[in-house]
């Protein structure tokens, strides 16, 4: 692919104004009078606006990420699966696409993080594998004889925005506007191998993409037509106030059933939680727009857990801990948020994106990114194949693998890295930038005047609550530049070249910075976190520190097992493919002692390693060793606490027994353990009882 982006150079006049330090949402852009165009009428001004690919470029430790993710799965998934390597996706007729609906999703999905990662590390490589597929689907006349899942063509239809971008390939826009309306003529089938009825508000997203760069007017309404019944039925069922509706947990099989066309089925909440949304901006009906905060609220009330997600071990699974989220649900809401934040703008919204892709997504992969689990749990002590009271998923469900009790998870693992990279910076109305979401990274962009500017983002960010901004334009320029205030924020401070006080910006808000900019001005960020002790279920508490979980590190014994995998490679030189059972090595029944508004704590902090989530001695594929090899640096941060042992609290079968109700009494003498980041455990508690004043 060429990496050549396609900048609008449309400019405006802004005349210089003093210092302006407040804070303030960013106005929406209009189609006609911004650097970036927003969505042409009749839709609504989306808050925010997408810079195109590679105009955000990683850096520091997420740059080192995603190399690692580029060596593990998903810069090799056509090497070691099947269903990646002979697909009809690339021509080879019939091949790996059903049964449908499942299977026609799996290599979109994949392409989707491939496309964007190809471009962002400017790889070789990665780019003659993604033109692969590309090159073929782009010139495909009949999506149908590919397969006829729409589901399995909107997946594409996700990545034709980031393949346009990186190559101004105009035979996106047209496979774009054959899916469109194949999807509206095979709307009504009730064939779930042609359509499947809870999805089809996947049309919107990339539907007003096309729109806003086409300007076909007859799609809005043909967009409208597709997807309404459904955005319909999901703003229904999110504005119900029945939490039980929400939790599956303990009901049989017929009656979850029964609740899916209500979105039961956790990929179906996770993925729908961006159509009201995206309807709103054409109905302009503020009831679409309010039942996405409505969701996001009773979700959390019925099967909310750490690190942003919701228990769904297939089907809404309720507050237990040992309960299970489906890797599938992680990605798809990563998505949707993102979606959601630039169409409405929310600091809740992006505040979540930041809690998911820092502990719940890298917690359910290991390290270098050639494993994964289709189930992760929040007090998860033991990782095996054996049986667990999942809704509907088998024994294999928590092992750490190739394709664990099903491979959907492994075709949809690969996005959520370059997709939170491509979203750290954004266009804002007033031609402007807002900072999104934190982490080392350049961006690249033009502002008020037609000015270009360059941003480099300096810091540790999550392992860091300090970053700083350098700001080089060509020649002095106006703009105004916005930056997200996390609700977790503490006394945060932000200060800016020549500015003899540092400001403090209001925490759950924007905070906007307009001023002339100079070559080598700095903005200095420091939201001066503490760590806070968060009520769960039984009384239960989770530490916290910014975005960032941490968890009880238990000794973790790596064990290689063997169980069924879906369509593996046999390849002439030894992969990192691998199926993982992890034992516990330490004692994992603590409460912790503690005072709930005044956590006491030690921090100690080590150099980021190139393997970003690895614990020192876990098992990270060396690929020029070809073998499995013990990492020798340790996590970014350790937190230590005061805790006691509970004797009473002791194994389920498979899983920690039910988290004792807090305060515990008849703990064991007090002792010191550690917590380290959630997305650094492969073992972990996380909802932790707490001791009784006195231990009586």
């Amino acid at each position: 692919m060429k990496t050549r982006l396609c900048l609008l150079l449309s400019a405006v006049l802004l005349f210089a104004g003093p210092l302006l330090l407040r804070a303030q949402t960013a106005p929406a852009a209009h189609c006609g009078d911004a650097l970036y165009p927003n969505n042409r009428e009749p839709l609504l001004q989306g808050q925010y606006v997408k810079l195109p690919l590679g105009a955000v470029k990683p850096g520091g430790w997420l740059r080192d990420q995603l190399v690692v993710e580029a060596n593990g799965l998903t810069g090799h998934l056509n090497e070691v699966w099947d269903v990646a390597k002979t697909s009809a996706w690339k021509g080879d007729a019939g091949k790996n696409v059903t049964p449908e609906p499942c299977y026609a999703r799996f290599v979109p999905r994949w392409l989707s993080g491939l496309v964007p990662l190809a471009c962002l590390l400017d790889d070789p490589r990665l780019k003659k594998t993604a033109d692969q597929y590309m090159n073929y689907l782009l010139d495909v006349q009949d999506v149908a004889s590919v397969t006829p899942s729409v589901e399995g063509w909107s997946h594409l239809a996700r990545v034709l925005p980031d393949y346009y971008e990186a190559t101004h390939d105009e035979r996106s826009l047209k496979l774009c506007r054959k899916i469109l309306d194949y999807a509206y003529s095979v709307r009504d089938s009730t064939n779930d191998a042609v359509t499947d009825p809870e999805r089809l508000g996947m049309t919107l997203s990339f539907g007003w993409w096309y729109y806003n760069l086409t300007g076909d007017k007859d799609i809005p309404d043909l967009v409208e037509k597709i997807a309404k019944k459904n955005v319909d039925d999901c703003r229904n069922y999110f504005t119900g106030t029945n939490v039980s509706d929400f939790d599956m947990a303990g009901k049989d099989f017929d009656t979850v059933s029964e609740h899916r066309p209500h979105h039961g089925q956790g990929v179906d909440v996770n993925e729908s939680i961006q159509y009201p949304a995206l309807y709103y901006l054409k109905s302009k009906d503020d009831s679409y727009k309010a039942c996405v905060f409505s969701a996001l609220s009773i979700l959390d009330k019925a099967d909310g857990q750490v690190g942003g997600r919701w228990n769904a071990d297939e089907w809404l699974a309720g507050l237990d801990p040992t309960s299970g989220t489906e890797l599938c649900d992680v990605t798809e809401l990563i998505y949707s948020l993102q979606k959601d934040f630039e169409a409405l703008g929310n600091v809740c919204l992006a505040d979540r994106l930041e809690q998911l892709m820092f502990n719940s997504f890298p917690g359910t992969c290991t390290p270098d990114m050639w494993a994964h689990q289709y189930d992760q749990q929040a007090n998860q002590v033991l990782v095996s194949a054996d049986k667990r009271n999942w809704h509907w998923n088998d024994e294999n469900a928590n092992i750490y693998g190739f394709s664990p009790n099903y491979p959907c998870c492994l075709a949809n693992m690969h996005s959520p890295w370059p997709r939170y990279v491509e979203y750290m910076w954004m266009a804002t109305g007033d031609n402007g930038l807002v900072a999104a979401a934190y982490g080392p990274c350049e961006v690249k962009a033009r502002v008020a005047g037609g000015a270009d500017v360059r941003i480099r983002e300096e810091t540790a960010y999550p392992f860091s609550d300090l970053i700083r901004f350098i700001v080089n334009v060509g020649k002095p320029a106006v703009f105004p530049l916005y930056f997200r205030m996390p609700v977790w924020a503490g006394q945060a401070e932000l200060s800016v070249s020549g500015q003899t006080r540092a400001s403090h910006p209001p925490k759950g808000e924007m905070f906007k910075v307009e001023r002339q900019w100079n070559d080598g001005d700095v903005v200095t960020l420091a939201f001066h976190y503490q760590v806070r002790a968060e009520t769960r279920k039984n009384d239960s508490v989770s530490i916290a520190w910014g975005p960032l979980y941490f968890v009880l590190r238990i000794g973790e014994a790596f064990k290689e097992v063997q169980i069924k995998e879906d369509s593996p490679v046999k390849t002439k030189k030894p992969t990192g493919r691998v199926n993982w059972r992890i034992d516990p090595t330490t004692d994992w029944n603590y409460a912790l002692d503690l005072d709930r508004n005044h956590p006491q704590y030690t921090m100690s902090t080590n150099k980021i390693s190139a393997c970003p989530f690895a614990q020192k001695g876990e098992p990270v594929w060396n690929s020029r060793k070809h073998r499995y090899t013990a990492w020798n640096q340790d996590v970014p941060m350790i937190l230590k606490m005061k805790a006691r042992k509970v004797p009473q609290w002791v194994m389920d079968g498979a899983n920690a027994g039910p988290t004792p109700a807090s305060p515990v009494h008849g703990a064991a003498d007090e002792t010191t353990v550690e917590l380290i980041p959630y997305g650094c455990s492969r073992l972990r508690i996380s909802e932790f009882p707490t001791i009784a004043n006195g231990n009586p």
